[in-house]
């Protein structure tokens, strides 16, 4: 199996990329697999009031959403990377979207530069994205073209990342700057906080905390009449 990841800004090309390789790998006979990570700390999978997140809020260990077209699994809390990628024994290749803390090889979508930059770690080895109609190369990067030139991204891909043969290895966490840049990208401005300004946000030593409905209306309440 083969592991990659693509991160960048907010519509810089990150999907473009991913589905670009995806088709791309599959034509060349590869079974490909994909990750998407959504860091909110106000994101959940399951909604309240759903029956799904009734049976999860009971305390069911694994609930399973199934109709004619789709079966989703649905864990009540976050699986190690090791322990979500033995799903994904059978792919050949698994290719991550938004990930910054799995240490492996990284395509760097960007706008320009300056963002590209900020996101380029040691693992990184191709920029891509809007990026691409403005340049070739960034810091001795390659800079390819997803939409125009995805077989050379794939050509390259092939080159630069390897087997994993060691899936626990990735669940060891990124050191000094490689980690700079993670949970920090979830702003106020993302769309999960934009849909939900009216919320209450609690931050507990610098780090902002994801509360229930019932939470929410708990700290209602008590910042209604504090005493």
């Amino acid at each position: 199996m083969r592991i990659l990841t693509v991160v960048g800004t907010r519509s810089s090309g990150k999907t473009t990329i991913i589905t670009g390789l995806i088709k791309e790998l599959i034509s060349r006979g590869y079974k490909v697999g994909t990750i998407k990570s959504i860091f909110c700390p106000g994101f959940q999978m399951d909604k309240p009031g759903t029956n799904t997140f009734r049976h999860r809020t009971a305390g069911a260990a694994v609930i399973a959403a199934r109709a004619d077209h789709n079966t989703v699994l649905m864990y009540p809390d976050r699986l190690s990377t090791s322990d979500l990628l033995s799903h994904y024994r059978e792919c050949d290749w698994v290719l991550c979207e938004g990930d910054y803390e799995i240490p492996c090889p990284r395509i760097v979508a960007a706008h320009a530069a300056e963002d590209a930059r900020e996101r380029i770690n040691s693992l990184t080895f191709a920029v891509s994205g809007i990026i691409a109609n403005q340049m070739t190369v960034l810091d001795q990067l390659p800079v390819i073209n997803a939409t125009d030139h995805i077989d050379d991204l794939a050509d390259l891909c092939l080159r630069s990342v390897p087997e994993c043969t060691d899936l626990s290895a990735l669940d060891s966490a990124l050191h000094g700057e490689d980690i700079a840049l993670s949970r920090a990208w979830c702003t106020e401005g993302c769309h999960g906080h934009s849909a939900k300004k009216k919320g209450v946000i609690a931050v507990v030593d610098g780090h902002p905390l994801s509360l229930t409905p019932e939470q929410e209306q708990v700290l209602r309440t008590w910042a209604s009449n504090p005493q």
